[in-house]
């Protein structure tokens, strides 16, 4: 229609489950077809055309639901007629180290930073400050710690005219990236809601979110977000979760299902 704003952001939801079955993929979330937000699933949806033009994942931490469809990815990659593809995973510098160490270290799988040859390898890394931000095409990404049982990170991916999309990852109850979103127009946060309210003391033992806990976080929250979707539900808790949320009154909220495209 004449007078909307065109989407700053376009976001395919390649998986939004924490965990897996039938129709339920672990997380992915592919911005303007190259630039992922973590990439628990990314093969089985796509051809490998549309595969190709992936370039930057941004992993919020090395737990296998998140990382798990980057090998498949950089493999497929191996075919492709432009030897100067790569692809660069960015992160903190411990989750980088987890990826060499435990994934691509010539044993579980092929090294491709070195791969087909030392100086031309499909897989590149690039370890982030939580200190500034980095430019990524039109975004730049303010990176920063959150809560959860190993090294993770959020991101806030921030276009020209400062709209902001924000992403958690798998976080418990946190602060720091609530407090990075001052000052900043925050159109979408997708963020993790893992257990339903009776399951309080697992979420926190192994730093997720519940509905309840999810109220405590947007009370910290100094920018309240236009909108915010859900993701990375245990599927046999689904139902229960989505009834929760209907706690959160005066809040725009979304389940994020797989196959779903969000237009900010």
């Amino acid at each position: 229609m004449q007078g909307e704003e065109e989407p700053f952001m376009r976001i395919k939801v390649l998986g939004a489950s924490g965990s897996v079955s039938e129709g339920e993929n672990t997380p992915a979330f592919l911005l303007d077809d190259f630039l992922l937000l973590d990439a628990g699933t990314v093969s089985l949806p796509f051809r490998k055309k549309a595969q190709a033009q992936i370039s930057d994942i941004f992993l919020s931490h090395a737990h296998l639901d998140h990382i798990k469809g980057i090998p498949f990815l950089v493999e497929n990659l191996t075919n492709n007629t432009k030897p100067k593809k790569f692809v660069t995973i960015y992160s903190g510098k411990e989750v980088i180290q987890d990826l060499k160490r435990h994934i691509f270290n010539n044993r579980i799988w092929p090294d491709f930073s070195v791969i087909p040859s030392p100086d031309h390898g499909l897989l590149r890394y690039h370890s982030l400050s939580t200190a500034g931000n980095i430019a990524v095409r039109q975004y730049r990404i303010h990176t920063t710690k959150v809560n959860h049982t190993v090294p993770a990170y959020g991101y806030l991916i921030e276009e020209d005219n400062r709209n902001c999309l924000v992403y958690s990852g798998d976080s418990g109850p946190t602060e720091a990236i609530w407090k990075r979103m001052a000052g900043h127009r925050v159109m979408a946060l997708i963020i993790e809601v893992s257990f339903p309210n009776a399951l309080r003391k697992l979420a926190l033992f192994t730093g997720h979110l519940t509905p309840s806990l999810l109220k405590n976080e947007i009370k910290k929250m100094p920018v309240l977000p236009e909108k915010i979707f859900i993701t990375h539900a245990k599927f046999q808790y689904k139902n229960t979760i989505q009834k929760e949320l209907h706690s959160l009154k005066g809040i725009r909220w979304e389940f994020l299902d797989d196959g779903m495209e969000i237009k900010i």
